[in-house]
């Protein structure tokens, strides 16, 4: 039985809507513009050498080499827009006054994808609505005379001095929390996942739509063995669908859980999937068993590439078409590597397994018992969770109740913001701290479990790094498992059901655990390029410091060049200190690309 309304892929083909179908099976670039003037002349002047608009109505244009669906005269989805249920007609039969009621309530039940969806009502209101899950990039602009909207932040700003913003820089660098609605280019914002950008009469106004918090409560009548049930359905629903859209996908795995159930959700309906794994220097690094035996599984092909260290320049920006500098060094190695097989092989996409950390609620700490006692009260089921718990962290008893107990008498489990000032200038550090969280799913109701406030946060902090590549020149980047249909699922699973048997995101593992292999599902450890890291900063050491002592970050009063003062120590604190050394370096060459150097 399938949950919320699903048909298997193999039951029934996913449903893309006509005019996404000519695009299918070629390579497509990505990127789009949106010009909205507020003076009934103004489009003319915001619309100069642009070219002749790929759809008009009223005081808007827009430029699109994404997919485009026009839904009537004043209304047109960017991107990819699929049917949630079966009984649903084409959304190209429902004209945008229907899609933008009730808050777009049809848009959001009926349909999901990875889209921006523009509606201009007849009073000459504009609507402007990016899909929960983030999937396409959408950054705004604001102008004395109008709006410009870009799914690439380079095509709203260009490099040179005053370009950045050099605070809201020290905040990124403070925290993965402190990422809000700002990007770190002066005078540009994300339109954050779920929201509305509503203009009317020359006033902009913001609406959100859809939040983590609407789909937080329980579904009646779900068990541990029903929810993973409705887990493979839906990943098998979105990952299937996302991949009759591309003839040729390469698919980033690992071998551990996330990547793996993409791919076991894809590979019944992709046309072409080849797999790719990278491996470092270290054992830690190295995943070839895992991602192998799960490939030969499921019968895939797999290519193994050995990152190099002649791929990195600890001197270049990685990613500056990203609007803030969080992308590492070594990610260049990546980009290389996709570049050299992009040569060799047809590649219309790319997948990854991205955001599954998140979104299937990969937890390692006392919160679902919290989860549990508030939900439940006293029961003889919390000494089934806090088993659960110790199995999973290996703690006793008695560290858990304590943890769990000191926990909830501070802030009563809710999430808390996190700051790391190794190498922030302490004034920087201060500021960073005293601004506080700014993105709004950082902001709970009062009635919400604290295992969600984290669930949240967990959603927010993925959808910050789910862009590889400028989508005008690179094939695009798909990360299923952040499709709205998924996240509203597993959002709705209590926090202790995540650990249950002392496994974290173990609905995942039950719902996949016929369709792959045993050393993936059973699978505990963790690699990651961790030993490549370090090798980039043993071969790079002496430039890498230079950069940052004599660097814009530096003489902004952000870095602190004491951290690089500190010797050398071979333990996880030396290494815990050379990642913040290269986080910094990326940060700063990113800051430098920006300002024109």
């Amino acid at each position: 039985m399938l949950g919320s309304g699903w048909r298997s892929g193999a039951d029934r083909p996913a449903r893309c809507h006509p005019s996404l179908q000519a695009d299918l099976g070629g390579l497509m670039t990505g990127g789009f513009r949106i010009e909205i003037a507020f003076a009934e002349d103004g489009l003319r002047r915001r619309s100069q050498a642009r070219g002749a608009a790929d759809f008009s109505c009223g005081n808007v244009a827009v430029w699109s080499r994404e997919p485009l669906q026009h839904v009537d005269a004043r209304s047109i989805i960017i991107g990819r827009l699929f049917e949630k249920f079966s009984a649903v007609p084409p959304a190209i039969e429902c004209p945008g006054q229907v899609l933008t009621a009730e808050k777009g309530r049809k848009l959001l039940t009926d349909f999901w994808g990875g889209y921006v969806f523009v509606h201009i009502g007849r009073n000459g209101a504009v609507t402007i609505f990016r899909d929960p899950s983030g999937a396409l990039p959408c950054y705004v602009k604001r102008e004395a005379d109008g709006i410009s909207i870009a799914g690439d932040i380079t095509e709203l700003a260009s490099p040179g001095s005053g370009a950045v913003d050099l605070g809201e820089v020290a905040r990124v660098l403070s925290s993965g929390d402190a990422r809000g609605r700002r990007t770190c280019i002066e005078g540009i914002e994300e339109l954050i996942a779920g929201e509305c950008l509503a203009v009317a009469d020359g006033k902009v106004a913001l609406e959100s739509w859809w939040t983590p918090w609407d789909h937080v409560t329980p579904r009646a009548n779900k068990d541990f063995e029903t929810f993973a049930e409705d887990l493979r359905n839906i990943v098998c629903g979105v990952a299937g669908t996302w991949s009759r859209c591309f003839s040729s996908i390469l698919l980033g795995v690992s071998g551990g859980l996330d990547s793996s159930i993409v791919a076991a959700g894809a590979a019944p309906a992709a046309r072409g999937l080849t797999c790719l794994t990278l491996f470092g220097p270290d054992a830690d690094g190295d995943e070839r068993r895992y991602a192998l035996a799960m490939a030969t599984h499921l019968g895939l092909n797999i290519r193994e590439v050995q990152r190099e260290i002649g791929d990195i320049d600890v001197g270049r920006a990685s990613a500056p078409n990203h609007p803030w500098p969080i992308v590492p060094i070594g990610r260049q190695t990546n980009e290389a590597i996709h570049e050299r097989l992009a040569r060799e092989m047809p590649v219309d996409a790319y997948f990854t397994g991205n955001g599954g950390d998140a979104v299937l609620c990969s937890l390692r700490s006392t919160i679902p018992l919290l989860d549990r006692v508030l939900a439940e009260g006293p029961s003889a089921r919390l000494g089934t969770t806090l088993r659960d718990i110790c199995l999973l962290t290996g703690a006793d008893r008695r560290t858990v109740l304590r943890h769990a107990w000191d926990r909830h008498r501070r802030h009563g489990g809710r999430h808390q913001i996190r700051f790391n000032a190794a190498g922030l200038q302490p004034d920087a550090a201060r500021v960073a701290r005293a601004a506080g969280a700014t993105h709004p799913w950082l902001r709970p109701p009062r009635d919400i479990l604290p295992g969600k406030t984290v669930h949240a946060a967990y959603l927010m902090r993925t959808q910050k790094s789910i862009e590889l590549y400028p989508r005008a020149v690179s094939p695009p980047h798909v990360a299923p498992l952040i499709s709205q249909p998924l996240m509203e699922l597993c959002l709705s699973i209590p926090t202790w059901m995540w650990v249950s048997g002392g496994r974290n995101r173990a609905v995942a593992r039950r719902a996949f655990d016929s369709a792959l292999t045993s050393l993936v599902t059973a699978r505990t450890s963790k690699g990651g390029p961790g030993g490549f890291d370090l090798l980039i900063y043993r071969r790079n050491r002496d430039r890498l410091h230079d950069r940052l002592r004599n660097g814009l970050l530096a003489s902004e009063g952000i870095f602190d060049p004491a951290l690089l003062d500190r010797a050398e120590d071979p333990t996880w604190r030396g290494v815990e200190r050379i990642q913040r050394i290269l986080e910094f370096a990326a940060a700063e060459n990113w800051v430098r690309w920006w300002s024109g150097s």
